[in-house]
């Protein structure tokens, strides 16, 4: 009787056990997506149809966090950075790195991507956007059209809107600038008297009463005719109606005689003292949120295209099949001379 009690207790654990393997200790994980994206409530529906697929017992919740001005993410599990503060938030401990092994399909994602996420050899999260200035224009206007540097335009005063005034979007201008007259990039460098002029220019040819319009306002700008082009990021072009069948976008150098493509890249994290198996998941997690099916939706938002740049290669053959303009932002992103702009 002793034996068959014993015989009884053992099957009842190896029951227990068996019904218990597999079972994640973790049941939340609490992440924040880029706060400036054009549609975050659609990106965070595709994120979590997705998860609950793979993880049913996990609970994604959502939070908010803004790299550029909030404090250190506590509480949060994987946020979204821009590259542009990565080295404020390494050195504040904020982020940690994460194994290039453990990333899904690595090689589809830009090399000058990944370099701009990483730091001594280390990869601080998963690229999963970009952005940059870009000059978006009637085909039609032929100097527009053949225009490849900014100076080539100083005779065509007030023929674009630039949010020339905007202090933020200025320092910008002034980066790019100075990596394309000295040929490369360096944020540490002071203004020149060339930069200056550079700058000058592009007050003169910024149309008044628009010279701090947002990059969404330009392009609205522009869609009701008052100028032939504009200064602004990819994504601004989801407000263009009636001039888009003639919108063409490229890059344009902002000195006279190099072009260095600077680009923002934002990545995915995971935050400091994540640790084990909660860890693991959070690398999951960040493969979701930079997956290329739910990064091909999230720029077909319900039949409308969002034009963002995205930091993966594989999307942009499926969104030129439906939105040919995609070609020409696959370009762009595909340029081996870009660089990341990093603080």
């Amino acid at each position: 009787m002793k034996k068959l009690i014993i015989l009884l207790l053992l099957t009842v654990m190896m029951i227990l056990c068996t019904s218990c393997e597999g079972k994640s200790d973790v049941d939340t994980l609490t992440y924040a997506v880029f706060p400036y994206l054009p549609d975050t409530g659609y990106y965070q529906e595709l994120i979590e149809k997705r998860w609950s697929e793979l993880e049913p017992d996990i609970k994604l919740v959502r939070a908010e966090w803004d790299c550029y001005s909030d404090s250190a993410p506590t509480g949060i599990d994987v946020v979204t950075y821009d590259c542009f503060v990565r080295d404020k938030l390494i050195d504040s401990g904020w982020i940690k790195p994460t194994e290039r092994s453990s990333i899904q399909n690595i090689n589809d994602i830009f090399p000058f991507a990944t370099e701009g996420a990483s730091r001594d050899g280390r990869l601080y999260g998963i690229p999963v956007f970009l952005c940059g200035n870009f000059l978006i224009y009637d085909r039609n206007c032929g100097a527009l059209e053949k225009a490849e540097h900014i100076t080539d335009l100083s005779d065509c005063s007030e023929m674009l809107v630039i949010a020339s005034e905007d202090p933020m979007v200025r320092s910008q201008y002034i980066l790019e600038a100075a990596a394309d007259i000295h040929g490369k990039f360096d944020p540490s460098a002071d203004i020149c008297a060339e930069e200056e002029k550079i700058i000058a220019l592009i007050d003169d040819l910024a149309v008044s009463g628009h010279k701090q319009d947002t990059s969404d306002e330009l392009a609205m700008t522009y869609d009701n005719g008052i100028v032939e082009g504009y200064i602004g990021f990819s994504e601004s072009m989801r407000f263009l109606k009636e001039r888009m069948p003639e919108t063409y976008i490229k890059t344009v150098s902002f000195g006279s005689e190099n072009n260095i493509p600077l680009l923002y890249a934002d990545a995915v994290a995971v935050t400091a003292g994540v640790s084990g198996e909660r860890y693991d998941k959070c690398v999951e997690l960040m493969n979701v949120m930079t997956d290329t099916e739910i990064l091909t939706s999230l720029s077909d938002d319900n039949g409308e295209p969002a034009y963002l740049l995205l930091a993966r290669k594989s999307p942009y053959a499926v969104l030129a099949e439906k939105y040919p303009l995609y070609n020409q932002l696959e370009k762009i992103a595909s340029d081996e001379n870009n660089q990341i702009i990093t603080g």
